[in-house]
């Protein structure tokens, strides 16, 4: 059955069998979608002109049809491209791979997507150097991502200041005994993102709030992504050394 068109990011491809590829699609109704791309690898002018427009970071309307889980690109057309360089382009790659490990077929998020889109946007706007900037874009859209998969996390006042807390992430932050590893509680409250840039409307956080949040974070996205080292990770971690 054909789809309408719709928006949609391309999160990654792969080559399938001669001329075709295998493409995941982050749809903005439909959630994350499998499809095959027929004659999207080949040489001549209109296979490089398919090619061109199924690339990652930009604003695609995509139509698709199939009743598997694995559907058939019928159209693909770019609305909006994205212009990436650096350290903002490793942090879209890490976005990728994160919502495409985080996500599941055809399990509709329409306010992650969009959550998603503005992401990649203040990634184009974001200025070189920023190091506070880019870390706040994408702790922003963990905890976004969190959110909507049903693993919020809560930063509130039923955390005590002198108190040690562990997270769980079936079960959020739980109290233990202060010589176990451990959050303080004020530490943990002084990240409830309650103060907002008024330029891109994301939080406040000082650079030893956000050290503190990559480390709530990569423990709560364990059981969504598990704890296998992410590529992208590796290649941002190369590329500041």
């Amino acid at each position: 059955m054909e789809q309408d068109f719709e928006p949609a990011f391309l999160l990654h491809h792969r080559p399938f069998r001669d001329t075709s590829l295998i493409i995941e699609l982050f749809t903005q109704h439909q959630g994350r979608l499998g499809a095959v791309a027929r004659g999207a690898r080949g040489s001549s002018a209109r296979v490089r002109e398919r090619a061109s427009v199924l690339q990652p970071f930009q604003l695609l309307e995509v139509s698709c049809n199939g009743r598997g889980e694995l559907k058939t690109l019928v159209s693909a057309e770019t609305r909006e491209r994205r212009q990436l360089q650096g350290n903002a382009l490793y942090a879209a790659l890490y976005l990728n791979e994160l919502t495409l490990k985080a996500l599941h077929r055809c399990d509709p998020h329409p306010e992650l997507w969009q959550h998603y889109a503005r992401s990649l946007l203040l990634l184009e706007q974001w200025t070189a150097g920023d190091k506070n900037g880019l870390e706040t874009i994408l702790r922003f859209y963990e905890l976004m991502l969190l959110e909507q998969l049903g693993y919020g996390l809560s930063f509130g006042p039923e955390l005590e200041s002198d108190s040690c807390y562990q997270l769980n992430p079936e079960g959020g932050f739980q109290r233990v005994p202060a010589s176990a590893p451990h959050f303080l509680g004020g530490e943990l409250r002084a990240l409830q993102p309650s103060t907002f840039c008024e330029v891109s409307d994301l939080p406040v956080w000082s650079e030893e709030q956000l050290r503190v949040l990559k480390v709530v974070c990569r423990q709560a996205l364990i059981p969504l992504i598990g704890s296998e080292p992410l590529k992208s990770r590796a290649l941002f971690k190369g590329r500041s050394q």
